[in-house]
């Protein structure tokens, strides 16, 4: 063993003493085959070190160029000065640092990066990464891109995102090319004062040169995060500017965030960029779970009590919001909507809160009642939805049992104004039916399905116009498709799945329903569905309690075949019965702990 080891400590003196005597060759010029001529400098080097070090150097040489097989070579893209320390460091592997000056650095990492010194570019760009500071990482963050300096650009990128209010309108901001600034604005960690500055700083690129940048007009706007745009400067300063209304792609995009601060009740479903919220903004998009307190931990202080949980999928952590106070208690089987950043209960099989409403306030994360506003009929497994500027709830079973135990299943609608006190009821369904899977498009609610007072599935799609105030059987649902459904608008189209894991499309002017893809039994029973960020979210039930909550999966639909990925929380709370769910923006001061973790 001991004369193993001696055998490899000589063959590494003798490697080390052939390095050194081929660098004291190279730097002397003995042997050289090489004359590089640089500024009408002659250095003599030799083609086999060159090419060890240098990949340009060896493509350059195995390309058969004449100079280089004549044994001369001139180099027009670099300064004397710059080439002699990169002669040193190809043949001796040192950087000579006290020969790098501010004068020569920016030419030496050029350097660097065109012969694909890699370990010379790394020191220039540590050097470079000391001195960054607001007046110059606008250059050395363009610098960093063009040339792949990843020490460099990640010194550099704190200061632009961070910094962004005030480096947008100095000069060197206009010089920016377009893939860089592209960079910068799609960035979930930019921090802008507002996102109008964003607008505006756009613009000020633009027109810096109007008639060769237009064309990135809808490039560029496509990352402006319009969820954060106030209406006010949307139409005065953005729909006056022509521009923007000129290019078909931006006039798409502002009349999208025209509509979305239009329909509030329809804000939840948009899922293209332009509606995701940046890191550094006060509210979060999270999944919102109604369910209840683990008595372990609450004590019976809560006992049967609702709490409303946010799921944060950029943390991958479950976060409980506010209980609802035990007062207030709506039982199970209650209805759920997102308007806005707000949330309202209503109903329950608690008969005496099946007439109730309730508001969670996303402000001070807290629930609270709207006395007034009591329903004509308690009811609960009633279907509830948002539209224009109204709450409306739908069929459900009364509250109240009969003598045999069951239940009446009502078609009745009531509406509530969202700023209003009092429900009224302004319609009712063709059948009554309860336990059915709503979507909203336009102004019509289509009903999927339901169960009917004998106990049985109702077969057929019912729509109900809210201007009208009219209910129409629209058409049938195949029998092969088992219910209970999970709907989801999404991406413009309604999305289906049956409780056997079919997912289909379904046509709401067609009236027309399309097999997409059989979910695998592995995912099922699906508890719930949601959406973030272009994917749809499923959280799984256990198969003996399909509402208790399992495990949660994000399906990317952008690729075929559809991609199913696991979504693991970090820690093991997490809520166990799943009442209700939906998407939501949440503040980020109130997700900061798990009540009685």
């Amino acid at each position: 063993m001991a004369e193993g080891d001696d055998t490899k400590d000589k063959k590494k003196s003798s490697f080390s003493s052939t390095l050194r005597n081929l660098a004291d060759m190279g730097l002397s010029g003995e042997m050289a085959d090489l004359e590089v001529i640089v500024e009408g400098k002659s250095f003599p080097c030799h083609r086999l070190i060159l090419s060890a070090v240098s990949p340009h150097f060896r493509a350059m040489f195995n390309s058969g160029m004449i100079e280089a097989q004549k044994g001369q070579l001139e180099l027009p893209d670099i300064t004397k000065e710059v080439f002699e320390i990169m002669r040193t460091f190809i043949y001796t592997g040192n950087v000579e640092v006290d020969k790098i000056t501010e004068d020569n650095i920016v030419d030496l990492l050029q350097a660097s990066a065109l012969y694909e010194l890699k370990d010379m570019q790394d020191e220039c760009e540590r050097i470079l990464g000391k001195e960054i500071g607001n007046d110059n990482c606008l250059p050395l963050f363009k610098m960093s891109r063009m040339y792949n300096c990843k020490i460099l650009f990640d010194k550099c990128r704190p200061f632009i995102m961070e910094g962004f209010n005030g480096l947008w309108k100095a000069d060197e901001f206009t010089t920016l090319h377009i893939e860089d600034l592209e960079s910068i604005v799609r960035d979930d960690e930019l921090v802008p004062v507002d996102e109008e500055q964003i607008c505006e700083a756009i613009l000020m690129w633009i027109k810096k040169d109007p008639q060769e940048r237009k064309q990135f007009i809808g490039r560029l706007f496509r990352h402006v995060r319009f969820i954060n745009i106030s209406p006010e400067y949307l139409i005065k300063e953005l729909y006056n500017e022509d521009l923007l209304t000129k290019d078909p792609e931006c006039k798409r995009f502002l009349d999208e965030a025209r509509d979305f601060h239009l329909l509030p009740a329809r804000q939840h479903e948009y899922t293209t960029e332009r509606f995701h919220l940046r890191d550094s903004d006060d509210y979060e998009e999270v999944i919102l779970i109604l369910t209840e307190f683990d008595m372990e931990r609450s004590g019976s202080f809560y006992q049967d009590g609702k709490c409303l949980w946010a799921f944060s999928l950029q943390q991958s952590r479950w976060f409980t919001l506010s209980p609802v106070p035990h007062p207030l208690n709506p039982g199970l089987h209650v209805g759920m909507v997102s308007y806005r950043t707000d949330v309202f209960i209503t109903g329950g099989n608690e008969t005496k809160t099946s007439k109730n409403i309730v508001r969670y306030d996303s402000e001070k994360n807290e629930f609270t009642p709207i006395p007034e506003a009591v329903l004509k009929k308690g009811r609960f497994n009633h279907m509830m939805v948002a539209v224009r500027e109204s709450l409306f709830v739908m069929g459900g079973k009364i509250e109240k049992a009969r003598k045999d135990g069951t239940y009446q299943v009502v078609p009745t609608i009531e509406e509530l104004p969202v700023h209003g006190k009092r429900w009224r009821v302004i319609g009712e369904l063709k059948t009554a039916v309860h336990s059915a899977s709503t979507v909203v498009v336009g102004e019509k609610v289509f009903v999927f399905g339901g169960i009917l007072e004998d106990g049985s599935f109702h077969n057929r799609v019912q729509v109900f116009n809210v201007r009208l105030r009219e209910t129409e059987n629209v058409c049938d649902i195949d029998k092969s498709m088992s219910q209970p459904f999970k709907v989801i608008h999404f991406n413009g189209k309604v999305v289906i799945f049956t409780a056997k894991g079919e997912m289909h499309d379904f046509d709401p002017c067609g009236m027309k329903f399309k097999l997409m893809k059989q979910i695998k039994s592995t995912y099922l029973p699906i508890a719930a569905v949601s959406h973030y960020r272009g994917c749809i979210i499923l959280l799984t039930g256990k198969p003996d309690n399909p509402n208790c909550y399992n495990k949660m999966y994000r399906m990317d639909v952008s690729v075929n075949p559809y991609r199913m990925d696991i979504i693991t929380p970090k820690s093991s709370i997490k809520p166990k019965p799943i009442h209700s769910c939906q998407r939501g923006r949440v503040n980020k001061q109130f997700m900061y702990h798990t009540y009685f973790q």
